[in-house]
């Protein structure tokens, strides 16, 4: 999708034979092959290489050629945040910065939009629904409008567009008789007051995980994390632990990683 949209933010042509040699660059550069080891059937069942190439050229001519007459890309996989540009609100222990990177933003019918990708193993009745509630999503509005005054623009922004791709191919002959989709869009809008609940809410959470760090005392879900998703729980066996063996069990069976930022802050950034 990165190299779909910033070709028509540049206005630069993007023709099926670009379709295919990006399915081909992604797949290289990803190193897509040799993920095909840990989960063979499910690849099988998207076609591999083919099949990448297959969704990326329908997504081409089914979403994209309209997007190029409709929407003005503004900006792709540009990060905000990190240089405290959104600020949520604040408590006693804590200042909350909202910090992401949208996939894109774009202008359609003269609204400022903030637009997520998403993949799903198949669309279903459910799958619209899905993006409200969230917290993903009201913090991409939100942000868009504060940085748009910031920069000088009187936009109101109320709603995010998820533009969502399935990695399954809709079957041609359906039992229902009505084929699906392949690729749908949801348009979660929020209101003000949604974004106010959503704000304070945020701060809430942060100023909680705030006294947790300070005082390293972790409460956790005793019976329903244990069966989330249907699956034993990854710290099942740290909880089940006395106290004062758990910073042995964290130094033996975990590894610290890397603190996740969105993106770089460049120098030259503004």
């Amino acid at each position: 999708m990165e190299v779909f949209y910033n070709a028509l933010r540049d206005k630069r042509d993007f023709t099926l034979a670009d379709v295919q040699a990006t399915a081909l660059l992604v797949w290289s550069r990803l190193n897509l092959h040799d993920c095909i080891s840990a989960e063979p059937d499910k690849w099988k069942s998207f076609g591999d290489l083919a099949g990448a190439v297959l969704m990326l050229q329908e997504y081409y001519q089914s979403q994209y050629l309209i997007d190029r007459n409709v929407w003005k890309i503004v900006g792709v996989e540009e990060g905000f945040g990190l240089k405290k540009e959104v600020k949520l609100g604040e408590s006693r222990s804590c200042i909350v910065y909202w910090v992401g990177k949208p996939d894109l933003v774009v202008v359609e019918n003269e609204r400022l939009t903030p637009v997520d990708h998403k993949t799903v193993s198949r669309i279903d009745g459910y799958t619209i629904s899905r993006y409200k509630p969230s917290s993903q999503m009201p913090g991409y509005v939100y942000a868009c409008e504060e940085l748009a005054k910031q920069l000088g623009y009187n936009s109101r922004v109320d709603r995010c567009i998820v533009n969502i791709c399935s990695r399954s191919r809709p079957s041609d002959n359906p039992r229902s008789g009505k084929q699906k989709p392949r690729f749908i869009r949801a348009y979660p809008n929020f209101s003000r007051e949604e974004l106010t609940e959503w704000r304070r809410q945020t701060v809430d959470k942060c100023d909680r995980l705030a006294t947790c760090i300070k005082t390293n005392t972790w409460n956790w879900n005793e019976t329903q994390c244990h069966s989330f998703y249907n699956r034993p729980c990854d710290y099942l066996k740290l909880h089940s632990s006395t106290p004062s063996a758990r910073d042995v069990i964290l130094l033996a069976d975990f590894e610290e990683g890397r603190a996740w930022r969105p993106y770089e802050v460049k120098e030259d950034d503004d």
